[in-house]
């Protein structure tokens, strides 16, 4: 089974109900265009920007994954998620952007978003983006995980050494632990050996005294490391 059937079999069962905001016309029209061609994805309404976004969800908020832009007028991309995670916690907010950069990223997903990806990105990441979201996942593409790996293993992080006495591996092991990367992914990520990831686990639990994965994850959305 191929990747787009196996989204398919997945999505058939959910009816995804979309609504994309983009103030980009011909953007807005192409995304909409594309996912029209997937049946089992439903596009039950657009906006042209953060406002008429808000003004179109007070009347229909029916919405299993909306996808916004994050530069925009009067209201911008971050703004937005941040209101409609308040008012709508049940809408799914995955954010398709130009921005690559690790500080819009965090941003964002501090603001509520569920996933990020770029808007380079191809049709089956897209769509694979939206599925995850609409069965209760998060979805960031790779380069925006390095990208972010990069902002949080910088400065951002040096009050958790201080805190607690993290190295700045043991931060960049807790990170991928949190974005559920497992830990032979990690291994791979940072260069290092499974067992190694293994020790800097065991080592994070005890300084932290924490007793199990979902702990750790608790930890580091607590931190801001991701949301």
């Amino acid at each position: 089974m191929d990747l787009e059937q196996e989204h398919f079999e997945v999505v058939d069962k959910l009816g995804i109900k979309v609504m994309i905001v983009d103030d980009h016309y011909m953007f807005l029209e192409g995304i909409s265009s594309l996912l029209n061609d997937f049946d089992e994805i439903s596009i039950v309404e657009t906006a042209s920007d953060g406002v008429d976004a808000l003004a179109k969800l007070s009347v229909k908020n029916e919405i299993d994954v909306l996808i916004t832009d994050l530069s925009m007028p009067e209201i911008n991309g971050f703004e937005l998620c941040n209101a409609i995670s308040k008012k709508y916690p049940h809408i799914n907010i995955l954010t398709l952007s130009m921005h690559s950069d690790g500080n819009s990223i965090n941003k964002a997903i501090k603001s509520g978003a569920k996933g990020y990806v770029l808007k380079n990105t191809d049709h089956e990441e897209l769509i694979k983006a939206i599925t995850a979201l609409a069965n209760g996942k998060t979805y960031y593409s790779d380069q925006v995980k390095n990208n972010l790996m990069d902002k949080l293993g910088g400065r951002e992080s040096e009050d958790l050494y201080d805190e607690i006495k993290l190295t700045k591996r043991e931060i960049e092991v807790l990170t991928l632990i949190a974005l559920e990367y497992t830990t032979q992914m990690i291994a791979h990520k940072l260069f290092i050996s499974f067992h190694t990831v293994e020790s800097h686990r065991k080592n994070l639990m005890r300084k932290l005294k924490i007793n199990n994965l979902a702990g750790l994850i608790k930890y580091a959305i607590k931190k801001g490391l991701v949301d």
